[in-house]
């Protein structure tokens, strides 16, 4: 099958997959946490029936602080990347000389050289959606 100079290829990508390491790290947490439950309740001279209500209890309150704490972890991580945002357009905007010139050592890393380089850092910097991305990046 060929292309037409019309289409374009898309490549499906992940991301990135949060939702799978909560779910590694909940599940990984909750058997280890209900398990030791079981096996302590168990180890008593007691009934099967509050062996299984402990278990049970134990998960689900490991379930709940598993998602507390995510939610938590998230929220700082999300405040974080904001207050990024905020000063690189802070910078952008009141430093730009010292802002362009990062930029330039970037792409400098990256083998562009001479007037090359300065095409690409007039590129970048000339719109500031594009500037911030790179800064942020």
């Amino acid at each position: 099958m060929t292309l037409s100079r019309h289409s374009s290829h898309v490549e499906p990508h992940f991301k990135e997959s949060n939702y799978i390491r909560d779910l590694v790290f909940g599940f990984g947490d909750g058997i280890n946490t209900s398990l030791g439950i079981v096996a302590g309740v168990g180890g008593a001279v007691i009934a099967a029936d509050v062996v299984i209500q402990a278990g049970l209890v134990g998960m689900f309150t490991g379930a709940r602080a598993m998602a507390v704490q995510n939610y938590l972890a998230v929220k700082s991580q999300r405040q974080i990347l904001e207050s990024e945002i905020r000063r690189e357009e802070f910078e952008i905007e009141h430093v730009p000389d010292k802002e362009r010139q990062e930029v330039e050592e970037i792409y400098k890393l990256k083998g562009f050289e001479g007037s090359e380089l300065q095409k690409v850092v007039d590129k970048i910097t000339s719109k500031k959606e594009v500037w911030l991305k790179t800064m942020l990046t």
